[in-house]
């Protein structure tokens, strides 16, 4: 059991720079909205940040968005992983994001905030893309902050002002 623990750690710490990219998307769809969905974030959401309503049918609605917009983002990074390599990276700066989030809500409210610990896989997934791009040399800083400017407002804003404007638009 050892050696497999020791042999699964060395694999992580090799990962190349694409599988955990692809890991952040893939923790966000099989692990982060179970999380979220069986252990009450809708409600959750709705008592701590006073978001009206908030049913897990919404939930679901919204985060039908900010998958939409991820994956389309990772077909992009896959078409030419080199010239769109900050749309890939910009995957694992919102995983890292969004695990700042329930971090922090956990800290000021004292309380497991639901998605807290897919969030913590996240904080790992950002540690080791941000080694693997520090490897690639000088231009790593740039890389990572057109990676930061460019992925935060696609993957947050775009999908925030589509379920705002849509959720407005049906009068949910």
């Amino acid at each position: 059991m050892e050696t497999l623990v020791k042999n699964l750690i060395l694999k992580i710490k090799e990962a190349r720079l694409e599988n955990i990219i692809l890991a952040s998307l893939l923790v966000y769809v099989t692990v982060h909205l179970p999380e979220e969905g069986l252990l009450g974030f809708p409600a959750w959401a709705e008592m701590r940040w006073g978001i009206p309503n908030y049913t897990t049918s919404k939930w679901l609605m919204h985060n039908v968005y900010f998958i939409s917009v991820l994956v389309a983002g990772y077909f992009i990074y896959r078409r030419n992983r080199q010239r769109f390599l900050p749309l890939g990276l910009g995957i694992v700066i919102w995983g890292f994001s969004n695990s700042l989030v329930h971090i922090g809500c956990s800290l000021i409210w004292l309380e497991y905030s639901p998605g807290l610990f897919t969030g913590l896989i996240w904080l790992l997934l950002f540690v080791l893309a941000r080694r693997r791009v520090r490897e690639m040399g000088e231009a790593s800083r740039g890389l990572m902050r057109r990676a930061t400017l460019i992925g935060l407002p696609l993957y947050w804003g775009v999908p925030m002002a589509l379920f705002i404007n849509i959720d407005k638009m049906l009068g949910v």
